[in-house]
């Protein structure tokens, strides 16, 4: 009886799991189903990106701009295309791959074109490219044209000499050749030049002869900086010389200007003292000549007699005599 009991409570519980058990999920699923299919209603576009949408191989509407772009769950894509640079580089070796110079010498190198989708055109890679490695394809067969046409316009010394040259040749080839692909290219750089190990032997010895050229032309140069330095010393001491000759002169004709002007002021005062003295000289005569009127008493000596020096009276010859 225990035993029946208990197979009972056992069926009937049964059941009832089951049923809570679907009430449970079945709620579940469906919040699944919805956030799956909300997951895929809409796609974000950073500022960087621009998009496309294609539903079912079909291209709808234009470009998207940046922001949540919300289409059919499933059935629609959102291809997205990152506007900013990329670097595509094409290596060649300088075996049978290598360009061809205008002197039959191969050679190798490293093409790095740096280039950017052109948001104008978008659309064009969805409609006429699968993806980007066709445009990477189109770039890697138009970069080895561009490097191996130009290439074979120079020797493998013009090579060595014109990289800025031939790097802008190379350049110009690959914007000309890519002009019809949504790309713009913003530079293109020729790198690691490879060649046979003979010319690279050739250049070594080419550059040390011509570092010794060059050393004997600095030598020559240094030799005649100090010839000309040497000229230019004794040229400074014959201008030095003639400097100090000429101040010595002019210092001579200063000392007999000075000399002369001194000569002048003597003779000047001397003139003036002997004016000085002619002048008291004949002060004094008058200052006598007034003296002696003061003593005079206005009578005239009557006879003059001559004396000597010894004291005798000189005999004065007669007026009548002095007439005869």
């Amino acid at each position: 009886m225990r035993l029946m009991c208990r197979h009972y409570l056992f069926t009937e519980c049964l059941p009832m799991s089951a049923k809570n058990l679907s009430k449970i999920i079945l709620p579940v699923v469906i919040v699944l189903a919805v956030l799956i299919v909300v997951l895929n209603s809409y796609t974000v576009i950073s500022p960087n990106e621009r998009g496309v949408k294609v539903t079912l191989g079909q291209v709808e509407g234009g470009v998207l701009q940046p922001g949540m772009a919300f289409h059919a769950p499933f059935v629609t894509v959102i291809r997205k295309f990152r506007l900013e640079p990329k670097t595509y580089e094409v290596s060649f070796s300088c075996g049978a791959d290598g360009a061809i110079t205008k002197d039959m010498q191969t050679v190798g190198s490293t093409v790095a074109v740096r280039y950017v989708y052109d948001e104008n055109r978008i659309m064009d890679i969805v409609t006429r490219y699968l993806n980007d490695s066709v445009i990477q394809s189109a770039m890697r067969d138009n970069v080895k044209a561009s490097l191996k046409e130009t290439v074979g316009q120079y020797s493998i010394y013009d090579l060595v000499e014109k990289q800025n040259e031939v790097t802008g040749k190379v350049a110009q080839a690959v914007l000309d050749r890519m002009v019809d692909y949504p790309i713009a290219i913003s530079q293109t750089t020729i790198t690691n030049w490879d060649w046979s190990d003979d010319f690279d032997k050739q250049i070594k010895e080419t550059a040390n002869r011509a570092q010794e050229v060059k050393k004997a032309e600095q030598d020559l140069k240094l030799t005649q900086t100090n010839a000309q330095k040497k000229v230019a010393e004794a040229q400074a001491s014959k201008d030095a010389a003639e400097l100090t000759a000429e101040a010595e002169l002019i210092k001579a004709q200063k000392e007999a200007e000075a000399k002369m002007a001194e000569a002048d002021g003597i003779a000047y005062y001397n003139a003036k003292i002997s004016q000085n003295m002619t002048i008291q000289r004949e002060q004094w005569q008058h200052d006598e000549q007034m003296a002696y009127y003061e003593k005079w008493d206005g009578k005239l000596v009557p006879t003059y007699i001559p004396l000597t020096a010894a004291g005798g009276v000189v005999n004065l010859p007669s007026a009548s005599s002095g007439a005869r």
